[in-house]
Formats: structure tokens, C-alpha cells, sequence
């Protein structure tokens, strides 16, 4: 993320796809889906260009049920791929090789966190 602008549309983004009625927080469980979908299927998760294959997020905004319907959506998508992605990398939780990605050490240990911990790792990314 580069501006706060595209923080503060993220977020927004963010707050819009939720359910107010769930304890689902969507940018942690969306990331942590993100590292165990990794650690599950690491031989088959494939990196072009620097990210994830496109198969991946579209399996992931399935699983969250996000309504990607206009272009500014897919724009917003884009940026929480992207900002998951670099957040996993500038954490070291991901380790790519070769076009495959695979999760680290530090990956495993911040799955064990507890949801708030993971949550308040996450929005140091967020407001730094």
C-alpha cells in the first residue's frame, strides 16, 4: 500500500463486505486463509509476475463470498491481494522458489496466534 488513500478505500472495502452479525474479522481470517491454503497446497500454489496465480484469489473471494462485480471492486480486490502479499512477505512468512510458494517457520508461529494478535500484526502494516 502506498498511499493512505488506498488504505482508507481498502478498509472501507473491507467494512462493506463484512457481516456485522459474524465474528468473522475479514482481514485477518482472509489472510490467514491466504498462508493455510499456502501451507496445504504449497506444490500447487504458483507465483507469475510476483503474485499469486490468479485461480488463487478467485478461490478466496468465493470462500469469503465478496461481491466482485465492478471494475472499482476488482481494483480493491487487487489491493488486498496485494497488500496480503506484501504483508507476508515483509513478515517472512512466505518463501518463494522456483514459481512455488511455500510458508516459513514464521508463517506456522503467526497461525498460532491468537485472532487479535493477528489482527494488531496486520494494522501495523496498515498504519505504518
Amino acid at each position: 500500500m502506498t498511499t493512505d488513500g488506498l488504505k482508507a478505500e481498502l478498509l472501507s472495502w473491507f467494512n462493506q463486505q463484512m457481516d456485522l452479525s459474524s465474528a468473522q474479522i475479514d482481514i485477518v481470517d482472509g489472510f490467514v486463509f491466504m498462508l493455510k491454503k499456502i501451507r496445504a497446497e504449497h506444490n500447487q500454489c504458483f507465483v507469475r509476475n510476483d503474485r499469486l496465480h490468479n485461480r488463487f484469489w478467485k478461490a478466496h473471494n468465493r470462500a469469503f463470498g465478496y461481491r466482485i462485480q465492478t471494475r472499482e471492486d476488482h481494483e480493491i480486490a487487487k489491493q488486498m491481494q496485494n497488500f496480503y502479499w506484501t504483508v507476508a512477505l515483509q513478515e517472512e512468512f512466505l518463501k518463494v522458489e522456483h514459481q512455488q510458494v511455500q510458508l516459513t517457520e514464521k508463517g506456522h508461529n503467526y497461525l498460532q496466534l491468537t485472532k487479535e494478535q493477528q489482527l494488531e500484526q496486520i494494522l501495523m502494516h496498515i498504519w505504518l
